[in-house]
């Protein structure tokens, strides 16, 4: 590595063509890299997962793509450096889908695997693995345990749906805190969409795209009726099941986005579509 212990990319380069053998995985963040390995640990060729992090990618070759800042940014970056290298370097990168697949933007690149679902933690978005995390640990008071997913996967959707029409109205829209417009009713989450629709639009001064904002989200949501883990954001999920822990009496410690993001990292290896990311 480089004296600021990042990895140049030319040094990346020489690393593959002098050792073709090395199964590398670079991604975006330090969960990536925990999930994957955990999930790796037992197999009989070993991955080494790093995160982007630990690369140099100045700004130039970002703007060489027409990419901006950003880890994601920075892996398909890394990826388009790296496709120089011969086939037989096994090196490859791995990036979210998150929105992307619903622009037409996952595209065919060397070097580059787009997660299967919108991003690692929808492995994580089973009933077994809400159970788990919600009742069994954390001691959530659910009874109708049906009534609840049914509301947390909902709420999951009218997010999601939210995002997919500030991405196609290119608004940039920076995010306000969800608590605040989330209640328990029985045994179901309650989303006061209308008013953290002008939360959000306020805290961004962009009042006036109200109704243009609202009639894209909800031709959104009439598409969304695919599988959850192709319509929903990882972190909306980890912050839908921390806030329920809290809001059903379940256990305080374990009602923080932390904590379930943790909870992952330990059932990585027991979750079986995890295995099929990088093959």
């Amino acid at each position: 590595m480089s004296q600021d212990n990042k990895w140049s990319i030319q040094e990346l380069i020489a690393r593959y063509e002098l050792e073709p053998e090395l199964l590398d995985v670079f991604v975006e963040g330090s969960f990536d890299r925990e999930v994957l390995s955990h999930s790796s640990a037992s197999r009989r060729e070993r991955q080494t997962f790093y995160e982007v992090d630990s690369v140099d990618v100045p700004g130039a070759i970002l703007a060489r793509y027409g990419l901006t800042s950003g880890n994601k940014q920075r892996v398909i970056a890394l990826s388009r450096e790296l496709a120089c290298l011969p086939p037989s370097a096994k090196v490859v990168c791995l990036a979210d889908r998150d929105l992307d697949h619903w622009f037409d933007e996952v595209k065919a690149t060397p070097r580059l695997k787009w997660t299967a679902f919108c991003s690692l933690e929808s492995h994580f978005l089973t009933n077994d693995i809400i159970m788990d995390i919600a009742i069994t640990t954390g001691r959530a008071k659910i009874k109708r345990f049906e009534e609840f997913t049914e509301s947390l996967l909902g709420v999951l959707r009218q997010l999601y749906a939210l995002r997919l029409a500030d991405r196609q109205l290119q608004l940039s829209l920076s995010w306000v805190a969800l608590r605040k417009y989330l209640t328990r009713v029985d045994d179901a989450i309650a989303f006061d969409a209308p008013k953290y629709v002008v939360a959000l639009l306020t805290s961004n001064s962009k009042g006036s795209w109200k109704d243009r904002y609202e009639t894209v989200i909800n031709g959104w949501t009439k598409k969304l009726t695919c599988d959850i883990r192709h319509s929903s954001r990882g972190h909306d999920y980890t912050a839908l099941l921390a806030w329920s822990i809290s809001e059903f009496g379940g256990q305080k410690e374990l009602a923080n986005e932390v904590a379930v993001e943790r909870l992952f990292v330990l059932l990585a290896r027991s979750v079986a579509t995890l295995s099929a990311e990088l093959q």
